[in-house]
C-alpha cells in the first residue's frame, strides 16, 4: 500500500491480460486490506471465475476463511452487481455500493476497499454510459473513503475505452511488468 499510495478514496485501475495477470494484483491488494482491518469486496466477472477466484484467495491469503467467515471479505458475481437483464446498470451499482457500505460500517470497518472486474462483465456496447459511471464514483469514493480498484481486459479494449479508463482513474496497480 506505501508503494502504490493506496489510501481511502483513490480510485485505480488495473489492465490484465488474462486470469493470472488479474489474481497476480488483486491477492496482494486484497491481502493489504485484510492485514489493515479493512472490508474488503471482490467483484469477479465470469471470465476470471468466482469459484476460481474463491479457491485461489483460499489457498494464498493466510487465514481467509477467518477473514470470510467473519464478513471482512466477500467474493461475488460481478455480472450480478453490475447488471440488469444483460445490461450495465448503474442505478444498481451505486445502491450496492452504498448497501455494502452502510454495511461495512455496522459490522464495525471503518474502511472499505473493493475491486470489480467491470470490463469482464460489462457488455462492450454499455461501455460508454460505464465511462460516466466510473467519473461520477469516483467523487462518491473519495467522499466515502472506499479504497476501489476497477479492472480492464486490455486486449479487448479499443483505444477510445483506454482513453476513458485512463481518464476516469487516478492511478494504476501492477503485477508484473
Amino acid at each position: 500500500d506505501v508503494l502504490h499510495e493506496v489510501f481511502p478514496g483513490k480510485h485505480f485501475y488495473q489492465f490484465y491480460k488474462g486470469t493470472s495477470d488479474f489474481l497476480n494484483v488483486m491477492i496482494s491488494y486484497f491481502q493489504a486490506g485484510l492485514e489493515a482491518g479493512e472490508a474488503c469486496l471482490w467483484l469477479v466477472s465470469r471470465r476470471n471465475g468466482v469459484d476460481f477466484s474463491l479457491v485461489t484467495a483460499a489457498n494464498l491469503i493466510p487465514r481467509f476463511s477467518g477473514y470470510e467467515s467473519s464478513g471482512q471479505f466477500m467474493i461475488l458475481s460481478a455480472e450480478d452487481w453490475y447488471l440488469t437483464d444483460g445490461c450495465f446498470d448503474e442505478d444498481r451499482a451505486v445502491g450496492n455500493i452504498e448497501s455494502y457500505l452502510e454495511k461495512s460500517r455496522s459490522q464495525g470497518f471503518n474502511r472499505v476497499r473493493a475491486a470489480g472486474d467491470i470490463g469482464g462483465a460489462i457488455p462492450r456496447e454499455d461501455w460508454p454510459r460505464v465511462e460516466v459511471y466510473e467519473r461520477k464514483i469516483s467523487t462518491w469514493l473519495k467522499a466515502n473513503s472506499v479504497i476501489a480498484l476497477c479492472s480492464y481486459p486490455i486486449l479487448e479494449c479499443a483505444p477510445s475505452q483506454v482513453k476513458g479508463i485512463l481518464d476516469s482513474h487516478e492511478d494504476v496497480l501492477i503485477g508484473r511488468l
